[in-house]
């Protein structure tokens, strides 16, 4: 039986006294891969700042392991959830090495001192994103899709059971995208972690991600399998597509 990590309850989610969406009831199990999708400005990255504790809810409330998820200490939080925003460090001066890295913080001591362990979850998690061979360049330097995947590999060495994608694949190609894809579903059968992504790719949604979570304006939060979402017009309503798009998709 897969065990519930992170639970919402009547979460709203928004700015000041702008609620985005109606309120939220999810649950997110241990091993669940999960694709957060909708049309632009729908709330996706807002949904992401609140689960992972950036921002505060509106209203409602997130369980983590059963306790209020703002009940943590910022590093012991760490510890449960890694995020991969949109945002980039901007140091120039850190090299891939330092900003993977970063993501020990929640096991490091006062001073940040790496040890042998830390050091090789780095090497390793670069490994598993297939860049060990950037370790040493300066994050700068790198293209998009490198430093996408650098990012990922931080999230990775924080070595937390939730991680959460905002639009990982935004920067990067066609055959990138589907070995990201194989790396998510790889770390959530085999490693047992927790992943919530969100995409706006909806023909590699449909084509590659079994579970869904959709989002529009001022619309519920709706869950279900591909299959479902697709057969009951959701796809369409919350995407305001034409029935005639829908069927020309990969799924079908």
């Amino acid at each position: 039986m897969q065990q519930n990590l992170l639970r919402t309850r009547n979460l709203k989610i928004g700015y000041k006294d702008k609620i985005l969406l109606p309120p939220i009831n999810v649950v997110l199990r241990q091993g669940d891969l999960i694709a957060l999708t909708g049309p632009n400005g729908a709330g996706k990255s807002t949904l992401f700042k609140t689960l992972s504790a950036a921002i505060r809810p509106i209203g409602g409330s997130i369980e983590l392991f059963g306790k209020d998820l703002f009940s943590y200490k910022p590093k012991e939080r760490a510890s449960f959830i890694s995020i991969v925003l949109t945002e980039r460090p901007d140091d120039m001066f850190l090299n891939v090495f330092d900003v993977v890295a970063s993501g020990r913080f929640p096991y490091t001591g006062f001073w940040g001192k790496l040890s042998k362990k830390d050091e090789d979850i780095i090497k390793e998690s670069l490994q598993i994103v297939g860049i060990i061979n950037l370790i040493n360049r300066q994050f700068i330097s790198l293209s998009d899709g490198e430093r996408q995947k650098v990012m990922i590999a931080k999230a990775i060495a924080q070595n937390a059971p939730v991680i959460f994608m905002d639009e990982p694949m935004a920067f990067l190609d066609y055959p990138s995208k589907i070995e990201l894809f194989s790396l998510m579903k790889q770390l959530s059968r085999d490693k047992g972690k927790t992943i919530l992504f969100s995409s706006h790719d909806l023909e590699l949604l449909l084509r590659y991600t079994d579970l869904l979570w959709m989002i529009s304006p001022d619309k519920p939060l709706l869950a279900g399998t591909s299959e479902e979402l697709t057969r009951n017009g959701i796809i369409n309503e919350y995407f305001h597509l034409k029935q005639e798009y829908i069927l020309t998709l990969p799924y079908n």
